[in-house]
């Protein structure tokens, strides 16, 4: 039942993301925790949901541009933690949130192929949507555009529940097998979540951008010192 929920939505993500609405919606900030919340651990979903947020801020589609696929991949990431955290019967954490990015990751790289395809299924849809005008199928042009819909749809619903599922098998597996890798996989996810800050500083495209990411993590370092002297 949890991957035809993930394929869901995933696949609504997916139209969202560039076919219908773009509300923002199929970002990671905003999808990690929906398809956490759909599967059960919302709490897990808002782990993860700044790190990738963060790492794929400049996926971005913009006119022609194909990035990386990134509500395909977050979908993927959140519901292979999520699952492999129930395997395991806990809540997601951060060594299964790391594992999570490792395993499943890659299938928003195998997105932005079927992105490529998609888009030559759309150019051939248009025209038959031109051809069903010019000879009055109102309704038959009406339908090109749910026709434009299902690829995307169908190709994320397919693949985030695949790539869930491998990570749901693998993890478990990993952490049984080497239960002493726990702890430096805690620490591995903020070395994530200091990279996917470094991603996102390079996305920015302000000069200005640079500057103000070291002087907020200069900012951050300082107010931890502190803290950490006044307990």
């Amino acid at each position: 039942m949890g991957y035809l929920v993930l394929g869901l939505v995933a696949g609504l993500a997916a139209v969202e993301r560039k076919g219908f609405l773009q509300g923002m919606l199929s970002r990671p900030i905003a999808l990690a925790p929906l398809a956490g919340w759909a599967l059960g651990d919302a709490a897990g979903g808002l782990l993860l949901a700044p790190p990738l947020e963060l790492f794929w801020l400049g996926a971005v589609n913009l006119g022609a541009a194909l990035p990386v696929h990134e509500a395909l991949g977050t979908a993927a990431i959140t519901g292979g933690a999520v699952l492999a955290g129930r395997a395991l019967g806990v809540p997601v954490s951060p060594e299964i949130a790391v594992l999570a990015v490792l395993v499943a990751a890659p299938v928003a790289l195998l997105g932005r192929k079927a992105d490529r395809l998609v888009e030559g299924w759309n150019e051939r849809i248009a025209l038959h949507a031109e051809a069903a005008l010019a000879g009055h199928h109102v309704r038959e042009a009406v339908r090109c555009n749910l026709y434009g819909l299902a690829a995307p749809f169908a190709i994320a619903a397919v693949l985030a529940p695949l790539a869930a599922a491998v990570a749901a098998a693998v993890i478990p597996l990993l952490l049984r097998a080497a239960p002493g890798a726990a702890g430096p996989l805690r620490v591995g996810f903020f070395a994530l979540a200091g990279l996917a800050c470094a991603a996102g500083a390079k996305a920015l495209r302000a000069r200005a951008a640079p500057r103000w990411f070291f002087a907020t993590f200069a900012g951050c370092a300082v107010a931890l010192l502190v803290l950490g002297r006044l307990r």
